[in-house]
């Protein structure tokens, strides 16, 4: 009994284990190597297809496929996105990119051209992509390529800018847009939130500079005869629709302080005088001149109160030589501008008995003198603080159209300290202008409110308009002006292309 009940338990188990493996449920020992599961499908990558000349931002680990026809590569599957121009095929998603304008470009010191878009679109074949700006040329290019010596040519009125360009208004521009099949918008997303967090272009500011504000003597008894502001009656809407404006205060303001000993010409404007800077737009002045300290530094502290209690700040002049070397910082639409300013003329003094010069220094208020180490310390410091450097300097010599040999050195050494603009004063006429390493100077921008136009040379002024972003000095545009009775006005016509060409004369252009 007990023999056959252990063969039957052995029986049992035997089958049990037979069972087991036949359902696969046998211990791995007894199992032989298994194959590797099936490897998951890759991930679909992810490419951008765009045109040769569509600058884009680092795309880390996108490759960018360039090709003449993005849509083409999107639609064969060799990309998963593309930039196109012109509608998007309605099959597709998209999302904005940014829009690329064409610019038709021509010397910036040429009679000024405007078209309309029939003729710019025909012009614009025709045409090469900008190099070096001289007298006569004309290249098609982006607004990148805008830069001093080239200005944008007008289309049907509307001059090219990011502002213009990217609402609209600007007829000559193609809108870019990124498109791609609907079933992939999870493997784009990424690419959507690196492209739009570039945001659109920087906007530029527009600056209108001018020559001396001389508000006394001559100037203020046609303001009492007909109206404090009628010297910038004809100017006023032009340099208010600037961004930003910026002068030469030529003349002190107020009623304190009495004339310098020795020095036979003196200035002083009326109170009410500052109502005229306001109403012009100044945002902001030089004060290192020959003629802001005539009575002495009781009326240059007085003048500086007042052009801070109506908000107009300074450069070139302070309480002490710190003050005066600072830099003013404009800034509009994101750009910042910094401004210096410095006199010739700082360390003269007109009489032994009372040998009072213009110059400041470290407990006495003034101006600074041109000094080539204040130069480039300043310049350095206010690029640091902006975008930006713009230089105004009162030197030279009076009633000449030509700077000296000095002022060209000068020019270019603070140009190579890292200045962008060199703004010349004090000489009552206009002089040549220079591009040197791509930056603008302008040895003498002349007269603009001022009396005794006796001669043309007195009479000759301008206005520059500049268009600035915060990559610099993008594009400069003068303007010619005629002073009439104490009262600059803008020329048009034959009449403004004749300064203009003296303008290219004294300039070599």
């Amino acid at each position: 009994m007990c023999t056959l009940r252990h063969f039957r338990g052995r029986t049992i188990l035997t089958i049990m284990a037979a069972l087991l493996a036949l359902a696969g449920c046998a211990p791995r020992a007894t199992e032989g190597p298994q194959p590797a599961p099936p490897a998951a499908a890759p991930a679909p990558a992810l490419v951008l297809a765009a045109p040769e000349g569509v600058e884009l931002p680092p795309l880390d680990g996108v490759p960018v496929l360039r090709t003449a026809d993005p849509a083409g590569a999107l639609k064969r599957g060799e990309a998963s996105a593309a930039v196109v121009d012109g509608p998007v095929p309605p099959d597709l998603a998209s999302f904005p990119l940014r829009t690329e304008a064409h610019v038709i470009l021509q010397g910036w010191l040429d009679e000024p051209m405007a078209l309309t878009q029939a003729e710019a679109e025909a012009l614009l074949p025709t045409l090469g992509p900008p190099g070096e700006p001289a007298e006569g040329a004309l290249a098609a290019g982006r607004l990148d390529d805008l830069r001093p010596g080239w200005r944008a040519v007008p289309v049907n009125g509307v001059a090219p800018t990011p502002q213009s360009v990217g609402s609209g208004e600007y007829p000559l521009a193609e809108r870019l847009a990124v498109a791609y099949r609907p079933d992939q918008a999870g493997l784009v997303e990424p690419l959507r939130a690196v492209l739009q967090a570039e945001g659109g272009a920087p906007e530029w500011a527009s600056l209108a500079v001018t020559g001396d504000f001389m508000l006394a003597r001559g100037v203020a008894r046609a303001m009492r005869e007909n109206g404090t502001l009628y010297p910038i009656e004809k100017v006023r809407n032009h340099l208010s629709a600037a961004d930003l404006a910026f002068a030469n205060l030529e003349s002190p303001i107020g009623v304190k302080g009495s004339p310098l000993p020795g020095k036979q010409i003196w200035f002083q404007a009326a109170p009410e005088a500052i109502e005229l800077l306001t109403a012009a737009g100044l945002d902001g002045v030089t004060v290192a001149n020959n003629h802001i300290m005539d009575y002495d530094e009781e009326s240059f502290l007085e003048t500086l109160d007042m052009l801070q209690q109506a908000g107009i700040p300074w450069t070139g002049g302070g309480r002490n030589l710190a003050e005066a070397r600072r830099p003013l910082v404009l800034e509009a639409r994101g750009v910042r501008i910094a401004f210096l300013g410095y006199s010739e003329f700082a360390d003269l003094f007109f009489s032994w008995d009372y040998p009072r010069s213009f110059a400041a220094n470290d407990d006495r208020p003034g101006v600074p003198a041109i000094r080539e180490d204040w130069l480039a310390e300043d310049i350095r410091q206010a690029r640091e603080a902006a975008d930006v450097v713009a230089v105004a300097l009162h030197w030279g010599v009076e009633f000449v159209n030509y700077p000296t040999a000095e002022q060209q050195r000068l020019a270019r050494y603070m140009v190579d300290q890292g200045a962008d603009l060199v703004l010349g004063y004090h000489p009552h006429a206009i002089q040549g202008f220079e591009l040197y390493k791509g930056k603008l100077i302008a040895y003498s921008l002349g007269n603009f409110i001022m009396d005794r136009q006796e001669t043309d040379l007195a009479r000759e002024s301008m206005i520059l308009d500049f268009l600035v972003g915060p990559d610099g000095v993008r594009q400069v545009e003068v303007r010619p002006v005629w002073i009439h009775a104490e009262q600059p006005y803008l020329m048009e016509g034959d009449e403004a292309a004749q300064l203009r060409a003296k303008m290219q004369e004294i300039s070599g252009w």
